[in-house]
């Protein structure tokens, strides 16, 4: 049990890393308005 949550776990980090670098490296977001991107996103872009 642990090895399929240590495996999900992993897959997931993966996952949402990669949407992190998207969204700091594209000019639209998927909500209505443009936030303001915080500070701590700079380290996600290329």
């Amino acid at each position: 049990m642990k090895k399929t949550d240590s495996k999900t776990a992993k897959i997931v980090t993966n996952t949402l890393k990669r949407v992190l670098k998207v969204e700091a490296n594209t000019n639209s977001c998927v909500f209505v308005y443009q936030p303001k991107a915080p500070k701590s996103l700079e380290k996600f872009k290329n």
